[in-house]
């Protein structure tokens, strides 16, 4: 049957449009606020600590640990839901929730009730970006569905960058800093639910539960004006949760890896930066806050220069881009397991923009797209949520762990991280030689990647 009598083949085929955008900048503010709980944990960490007269290095790591086991269950939990619900579902409550709960912790009267706020802020999180990453992946053109992904890391970036602009502004108000974030990002979450009720459900959940009727909407609206026959939709197969590791158990390791390997240097960085660099006792707090907006705005270019024009190109995109940026990665935190370096200010630099500069890249991104394309419609969410809910389990131990390390030495990070990076290339690099469908997905349909056509 010809292309142009299949809704989501039209789909696939169409060009980037305005709406395509506005739909995925409208989800990304999943990745925002994910952003907002990572780094408004770290830049907050010391005024809360101090509000709450708490000094030991174990419980200064409970905050980073709260709200990774509420993202990771709450991946767990809500990736099913989304694929037995639909996308739009999940939309609906995760939003609320995050709203409730980020207003509620900006007045914790106590450590416990402070706990269990972070605790729903991690849930709404894991609810949430898993399932705004499917629903982008599957209205995505297939020649354009790295592009729309570089929105997801920059929208990430620009949360940690709006943090930051306010931490810098008022950084030395204690209690005030803490209060401001946190109801903000309240705010946002409120933003967020008003602004979703315009998107309409994922094409490929309605071709899955044969709505035919809302897939030919989304055709007319993303791919063409004219008529698609529905009745030519693909008819995806309804996996069992048990299937995701049975028949895709070899994609959802592989994901899992990469998320391991990616998830723990860049969660200490996201939740740990300042507490790591203030521990140095080098610049002034300010300084630390200004060295971390480098760090994180220096990703926002080449993700919008290099990553964004070269992810899509066969050939040119994902695998290549992987491995500069995971050697880029690798070399900026093993700057740091030299003592010296971390006592000189340019080398600090360098390193921050080595890891900002290569993470914008590609091996963020890209991790994000590999995690989505190899796990079929049905299954889709439920994949990125038991990967979210490993990774940030696998986050989680290691950052109530974190205090603990920096007060030993700082070149343990750098040791760790950066032999993390390093197996991550040679992880994906052999991966283009023994199983290069894994690593090389440019302007392939999800339905290729997944091998469910």
């Amino acid at each position: 049957m010809a292309d142009n009598s299949n809704p989501i083949k039209i789909l696939d085929n169409a060009k980037l449009t305005g709406t395509h955008v506005s739909w995925t900048l409208i989800a990304s503010i999943g990745d925002f606020l994910d952003a907002g709980m990572f780094a408004g944990t770290g830049i907050t960490l010391g005024a809360i600590l101090a509000y709450l007269h708490i000094t030991s290095p174990l419980l200064a790591g409970f905050p980073a640990l709260i709200t990774l086991l509420g993202t990771a269950f709450g991946a767990l939990v809500f990736g099913p839901l989304g694929d037995r619900y639909g996308r739009k579902f999940i939309y609906q409550v995760d939003m609320i929730i995050y709203a409730v709960a980020a207003i509620l912790l900006a007045f914790s009267p106590n450590f416990t009730w402070a706990m269990i706020f972070y605790a729903l802020v991690g849930i709404a999180v894991g609810a949430d970006v898993p399932t705004s990453w499917s629903l982008i992946s599957e209205f995505a053109p297939k020649a354009g569905r790295g592009k729309l992904m570089t929105w997801t890391n920059i929208m990430w970036y620009v949360g940690v960058l709006v943090e930051l602009a306010i931490a810098i502004a008022i950084y030395n108000t204690g209690i005030l800093l803490f209060r401001t974030i946190w109801l903000m990002l309240g705010v946002i979450a409120i933003i967020a639910w008003v602004l979703r009720r315009r998107l309409i459900e994922s094409p490929r959940f309605n071709a899955l539960k044969g709505r035919y009727e809302d897939l030919q909407k989304a055709t007319k609206i993303l791919g063409s004006a004219e008529e698609a026959e529905v009745s030519a939709a693909p008819k995806y197969r309804e996996y069992r949760y048990k299937e995701l590791f049975t028949k895709y158990g070899r994609p959802l390791l592989f994901a899992w890896f990469l998320y391991l390997l990616w998830g723990i240097p860049a969660s200490t960085y996201g939740e740990f930066f300042p507490y790591i660099f203030s521990s140095l006792h080098l610049v002034s707090t300010r300084v630390v806050f200004a060295f971390e907006a480098i760090y994180f705005g220096s990703a926002i270019v080449p993700g919008l220069l290099i990553y964004y024009y070269l992810t899509d190109k066969v050939g040119v995109g994902r695998y290549p881009l992987y491995l500069i940026s995971a050697a880029m990665s690798a070399a900026s935190f093993l700057l740091l397991a030299y003592k010296p370096f971390l006592y000189n200010v340019p080398i600090l630099l360098t390193s921050f923009l080595l890891f900002g500069i290569g993470q914008g890249i590609g091996v963020w991104p890209i991790t994000r797209l590999y995690s989505l394309e190899h796990f079929p419609t049905s299954l889709r969410n439920s994949g990125q949520g038991f990967v979210w809910f490993t990774m940030r389990l696998e986050c989680a131990i290691f950052g109530l762990f974190t205090p603990t390390i920096v007060s030993m030495s700082v070149t343990y990070i750098g040791w760790i991280a950066g032999i993390f990076f390093l197996v991550a290339f040679i992880t994906v690099g052999v991966m283009g030689f023994v199983a290069p469908s894994y690593v090389r997905t440019e302007a392939k349909s999800l339905e290729q990647t997944a091998a469910e056509e």
